[in-house]
């Protein structure tokens, strides 16, 4: 039988890495390591206005004239946060610097997760992406690490009907870090649900019924087999919260990790 959900780490460790208080230490060169600007950078073009030129009237100058063909914003958001081969400043250095163990390890445990999930057809990358602090991003606000995962959830909870624990109380830290508690919660739950489907050798199916049929021919992978034999991508996840970093999501360009900013 597997352990019940154990929530009460949540509290003390997302986003609560263990630096040293003062001083850094070098962080280990890596090629496959990028870094997110906080700060919005221009488009180059129109400056962020998102406009370029002057408008005459004349119907022919309306893409030229006006509008920038770069970031065809119309100036609602005619920036872009650059991905950069260093920290972005040095609030961003300190924060990546002082815990260089930690963040190893989070960059292992994210790698871990994403090749975990490659079988059910999610983009398999190794290069991570840093970001300290900043806004949110839309995907961030999502329970899944990947769109492509929600078939997972589908089958745990659609399919099989397992059951995962809840918290007794309720987490009282407001805003940012609460949605990544939230966010922390499910990705246990998950792990719990994904450790009983082992424990019950659970078999993918083809297809199943879940408000209409899902087809998993496409990851074909995974189809017929033994949810003792696939491996677990939110083991390694719960892990990686654990470090007091953050998974955001794994995209195109990488697989993105949110560091608190230094305190």
């Amino acid at each position: 039988m597997a352990d019940p959900v154990d929530f009460e780490w949540l509290e003390g460790s997302v986003l609560r890495p263990s630096r040293i208080t003062a001083g850094s230490a070098a962080l280990p060169t890596d090629p496959r390591r990028g870094f997110r600007a906080t700060v919005l950078t221009p488009c180059p073009r129109c400056r962020g206005s998102g406009t370029v030129g002057t408008y005459t009237g004349s119907p022919d100058e309306w893409e030229e004239g006006w509008t920038c063909g770069d970031c065809g914003t119309l100036g609602v958001l005619a920036a872009d946060t650059p991905i950069v081969d260093q920290p972005p400043g040095p609030e961003a250095a300190a924060a990546l610097t002082r815990d260089p163990d930690g963040l190893l390890r989070a960059e292992r445990l994210a790698r871990t997760c994403v090749r975990h999930l490659a079988l059910w057809d999610v983009p398999a990358s190794d290069r991570i992406i840093w970001r300290v602090g900043g806004p949110l991003t839309e995907p961030m606000r999502a329970t899944l690490p990947h769109p492509r995962t929600e078939i997972i959830r589908r089958l745990f909870f659609g399919h099989w009907n397992l059951k995962h624990g809840t918290h007794a109380g309720a987490f009282t830290d407001p805003g940012y870090r609460q949605t990544f508690i939230n966010r922390a919660m499910w990705h246990a739950k998950l792990d719990h649900c994904w450790r009983l489907a082992a424990e019950r050798s659970l078999i993918v199916p083809g297809s199943f019924n879940n408000v209409g049929i899902v087809d998993l021919s496409d990851r074909p992978g995974v189809i017929g087999h033994s949810m003792a034999d696939l491996p677990n991508p939110f083991g390694p996840l719960v892990e990686l919260w654990a470090t007091g970093y953050a998974f955001a999501d794994v995209t195109s360009d990488g697989i993105h990790l949110i560091a608190p900013e230094p305190t």
